[in-house]
This record gives structure tokens, C-alpha cells and sequence, in this order.
């Protein structure tokens, strides 16, 4: 049994943000929480007094073909290499209506295995180097529709 912090247990992995995320550039370290009462969602969590908490989506729950790809400076950031198992989430927000929405424009990413974390912004997605297509265009407040 692990002892708890707040309502996080204490085992739970701490996440780095070097830069924080946009709007809280001081806060740096979460935690990443999940569970069954709240799926699909999970919830990004600050550590310290008066941290924010985002509720987050994996993109592809609600784009499936969601393919970003990160460049060399973002890998770097992450101290991941091509290829290394990364986890990217989608901040939910509720939209002037109250219907909840998805910033998949800004994905937030996260390498596991050096417990690293990003938060992109205006990202480039399915940008094919040489390609004459322009990049799918993804919203900061794409709609989320109940299955």
C-alpha cells in the first residue's frame, strides 16, 4: 500500500516540464492520473500549492489517424530518440456553450521512460518533407462528440 500526497499516491512518477506548459511557466512537475470512474480522460496534475489540473484525452480517442511527428529539437527536449514509445494528450476545455472540447493544435507529450514533458505548439502534422500538400489543419478546440 502506498502512502498518499494529497490525492496522489506517493509512487506515482513525477513528470518534467523544463519550460512548464503556456500560462504556467512556473509550475513544472506532475503527475499524470488515470482511472476507470473517469476513462477516456486523465488528468494532468500539478504538484505544489495552488497548481493547476487539466483533464486530458489521448488525440486519437478523438482524431484516430492523429500522426504527428516531433523534430530533432523536440526529441531532444524529451530526451527520447525516433522511435521510443511516447504519450501524447489532448487538454480538454469546456467552449463558450459548455460543450467540452480538444487542443489538438498544442498536444501535451510525455516520454515515459525519461519522464520528460512538452507542450507543442501549433505542431505540423502529417507534414510529409517535399510534399506540396499542406499539413491537416487541427483546432484548439476541436469538438468532442459522445460515441
Amino acid at each position: 500500500m502506498s502512502a498518499e500526497v494529497g490525492s496522489v499516491p506517493a509512487d506515482t512518477a513525477v513528470i518534467a516540464f523544463a519550460d512548464g506548459l503556456p500560462g504556467f511557466e512556473h509550475q513544472r512537475r506532475f503527475v499524470l492520473l488515470s482511472g476507470p470512474s473517469f476513462e477516456p480522460f486523465t488528468i494532468l496534475r500539478g504538484l505544489g500549492p495552488d497548481a493547476p489540473s487539466f483533464a486530458t484525452i489521448d488525440p486519437r480517442t478523438v482524431v484516430p489517424d492523429y500522426a504527428p511527428r516531433l523534430g530533432p529539437q523536440d526529441l531532444a527536449r524529451l530526451d527520447a530518440a525516433p522511435g521510443d514509445a511516447l504519450v501524447w494528450l489532448a487538454i480538454v476545455s469546456l467552449d463558450a456553450s459548455g460543450e467540452a472540447t480538444a487542443n489538438l493544435r498544442a498536444p501535451v507529450v510525455v516520454s515515459p521512460a525519461s519522464l520528460r514533458g512538452v507542450q507543442l505548439i501549433d505542431i505540423n502534422i502529417n507534414a510529409d518533407a517535399g510534399s506540396d500538400a499542406p499539413a491537416p489543419q487541427y483546432r484548439f478546440d476541436h469538438p468532442l462528440r459522445a460515441a
